[in-house]
């Protein structure tokens, strides 16, 4: 090996370090929270400071650390974590000594979510796009398990108050059109379609309808329903022949007795815990490796136990996904606390280890469910899939 060659594979791990030090940054942001001049803030880069009612933290405030790792924070009066403006550049102190400067990202416009769609309605009504460039339909504006008191413990579904303008179930055809117009500007590489607790023969119909009625504009399409476990494991085939790439069932936890407790309605209707993971085992036969999900909310689960799930799902040829709990508001968690940085930083490592060591690709710990940048970044840190001393964002590769 030349020098050179040695200087470069010296140079690349320095700065692989130096990203998973971000991330581990990121974590102790968003668990002490940082204090920070909100008016100051907004009037320097307004769209980065949000109010958001369905936190217990109203107030957040997203950012870029220098070597590409955003995070969102928490304002919170009493914690180390600062950020001043000095001659108009943002600084993260802790004790007040300066760290680092910070980034504002500039938000994406779409102006295509603004379009009207024959039926008189905005695309902006009927999907979503996320960052990664995956179009986000959720079918239905409300769980059924709501009047049935069997809410997931942590989800705020059916607490969020709702734009008016937005259908409560969405149709077939009105996504298709909305999808073909969003597909056309080049904003959406990747579909994923999910929603609250349906039952399971409307959801395979409608599902079904949409992505037959999405084909017959476009034959290449990659996407992901993201379905409850079904009762009769056949029915999965016929979402891979409607069409679906990849399918997901959200376990939320592993524990099975937790599951009971945290997800009580997906315990009770959808053949209990065991059920879930036989069915996702039996999709890996279907849709191949890599393109079988569940997520979980990283936070909920003991480590040990939950890092032996992650073993087992990955084994099996699943994706687990899970981000970091955060309590929200109308939940019954709501005061809770989520685990220490520390514990989210030890699980999302181990977990990554185990999940390159079983061979899945960057693209595939991005499909599924949605909470893919947890995990996906660091896959990719420490796979080395960045370039210079920064990582960039990570976009689903062009289908057309």
């Amino acid at each position: 090996m030349s020098a050179l060659e040695e200087t470069v594979i010296t140079n690349k791990s320095v700065v692989k370090q130096a990203l998973l030090d971000e991330v581990r940054l990121s974590l102790e942001l968003n668990e002490y929270g940082v204090q920070f001049d909100i008016d100051g803030l907004k009037r320097l880069r307004g769209p980065s400071v949000a109010e958001d009612p369905y936190r217990r933290e109203k107030t957040s405030l997203g950012f870029v650390l220098p070597h590409g790792i955003n995070t969102n924070v928490k304002y919170a009066r009493w914690t180390p974590y600062s950020i001043v403006v000095d001659g108009g550049t943002p600084v993260l102190l802790h004790d007040e000594k300066p760290i680092t400067e910070l980034a504002f990202e500039i938000p994406q416009t779409h102006p295509e979510l603004e379009q009207v769609l024959s039926s008189g309605v905005k695309v902006r009504s009927l999907l979503s796009i996320d960052p990664h460039g995956q179009v986000n339909v959720g079918f239905s504006d409300e769980c059924a398990l709501k009047d049935k008191g069997e809410d997931c413990l942590f989800c705020s579904y059916n607490t969020r108050e709702r734009d008016p303008s937005r259908p409560t179930i969405k149709h077939a055809l009105q996504i298709a059109e909305a999808y073909d117009i969003v597909r056309r500007a080049g904003k959406a590489n990747h579909f994923k379609i999910s929603g609250g607790f349906v039952p399971e023969r409307r959801e395979l119909e409608s599902y079904i309808d949409v992505v037959e009625a999405i084909r017959e504009k476009h034959r290449k399409f990659n996407g992901v329903a993201v379905i409850g476990a079904p009762a009769d494991l056949s029915i999965l085939a016929k979402y891979k022949e409607a069409g679906y790439t990849d399918i997901s069932h959200n376990l939320e936890v592993w524990d099975k007795d937790l599951f009971g407790f945290v997800c009580p309605g997906k315990a009770r209707r959808n053949g209990g815990f065991q059920h879930w993971v036989d069915s996702l085992v039996a999709s890996v036969e279907i849709f191949g490796k890599g393109h079988v999900h569940s997520n979980f909310v990283g936070g909920l689960d003991s480590k040990e136990p939950f890092l032996d799930g992650i073993e087992f799902l990955s084994s099996r040829g699943i994706v687990a996904h899970f981000g970091v709990f955060r309590p929200e508001k109308g939940t019954p968690f709501e005061g809770h606390r989520s685990p220490s940085a520390a514990h989210h930083w030890e699980i999302l490592d181990r977990a990554t280890d185990i999940q390159i060591r079983h061979g899945f690709t960057v693209e595939q710990m991005y499909r599924g469910p949605g909470s893919g940048d947890h995990t996906g970044r660091v896959f990719r840190i420490k796979t080395g899939d960045f370039h210079g001393d920064k990582i960039e964002l990570y976009k689903f590769p062009s289908i057309d």
